[in-house]
């Protein structure tokens, strides 16, 4: 296993050894709202709520039976940052009919462009005694079961990669078999527009609706990628990131990691390439990488048994005259999205 390419596996070290009394507390519960009305309705032209011919989400919503099964990558296209390194999230959505079904994400294109491999993060099935114990790493592929709506989310995470396209796969394991492919576009690392961007997007938004709602699919959980992006002055100057409405809202757990190969030859302190805790707001130091030589890095966040609602999260550089980005990522109740 190639640790640094998989930020979040070191955070099964952190948590495991820690146990804190409010893991037992009833505002467990709070974190599951009512379930909003499907994303189709707020958002119905979405490639994923139009008509097509297949499983994947094509066409132009004229003809052909509805759509099963999509998979979408965010962002797409995106820039590589530091080591030409990929960092999204891949969202699987199907019908409520085929929760608790596993389904199979890969792409072997995507794998065979990182010399430095890929690998594939789930935080789904955490048990309540090491709320991060459940992190599933996964190299070429991973299998997740689908929630009650008949989602499922997780990262993928990439090292050395060549830009072009790359089909990502999703493959239903059970009848009806049904697959769903969507083409990622990875572009070469290059100076981009100031500012902190989050993902998932819908029409510019960011924004995610949780999954997990059983034992096995997870808990409310949360998977966000934050693009961080300044002047190129500051390139191999420090930037954290940090956002204490959104970690606040996570009652279970959550964690941030950083990119840029952060994890390679660094101190514990300078840069911190990963931050983990048991649920609540960050009571320690935010989490910091190292800005490629565009000026741009890289971040992720997980988190376990989240309450839904809008979070301001805030990207400092540690350098020069501390430019400072700010972006809104809305969190939204598990439900069904086509």
């Amino acid at each position: 296993m190639n640790i640094r390419h998989n930020r979040l596996a070191r955070l099964v070290a952190l948590t495991v050894v820690v146990s804190m009394p409010l893991l037992g507390m009833a505002g467990v519960a709070s974190a599951k709202t009512a379930k909003a009305a499907p994303n189709c309705v707020k958002h119905p032209n979405r490639a994923k709520c139009l008509n097509s011919g297949g499983g994947s989400a094509s066409g132009g919503g004229t003809g052909g039976p509805p759509v099963q099964i999509t998979v979408e990558v965010d962002p797409n296209a995106l820039v590589e940052t530091g080591q030409s390194e990929v960092h999204a999230v891949i969202q699987v959505e199907t019908l409520p009919s085929f929760a608790g079904d596993e389904v199979n994400i890969d792409s072997s294109q995507l794998d065979a462009s990182c010399l430095g491999g890929i690998s594939f993060t789930s935080v789904a099935g955490a048990p309540a005694a090491a709320p991060l114990d459940g992190v599933v790493i996964s190299h070429h592929e991973i299998s997740v079961v689908l929630d009650d709506d008949g989602n499922a989310t997780v990262f993928v995470d990439g090292t050395d990669c060549a830009p072009g396209t790359d089909v990502v796969e999703a493959d239903l394991e059970v009848a009806p078999f049904l697959t769903a492919l969507t083409t990622l576009t990875v572009n070469p690392p290059a100076v981009t527009a100031e500012g902190v961007s989050g993902y998932p997007q819908t029409a510019g938004v960011a924004e995610e609706v949780e999954t997990g709602d059983t034992s096995t699919s997870g808990d409310s959980d949360i998977y966000a990628v934050f693009y961080v992006e300044t002047n190129p002055v500051y390139a191999e100057q420090q930037v954290e990131i940090a956002s204490a409405q959104l970690e606040g809202r996570c009652i279970r757990a959550w964690a941030w990691a950083a990119g840029n190969s952060a994890g390679v030859g660094v101190t514990p302190t300078t840069p911190n390439p990963l931050v983990a805790q048991l649920g609540g707001v960050n009571t320690g130091a935010p989490v910091n990488t190292i800005l490629d030589d565009d000026g741009n890095a890289v971040f992720e966040f997980a988190g376990v048994s989240c309450a839904s609602g809008p979070s301001e999260v805030i990207a400092d550089v540690l350098a020069g005259s501390h430019p400072t980005y700010v972006t809104e990522f809305t969190v939204e109740p598990p439900a069904p999205t086509i």
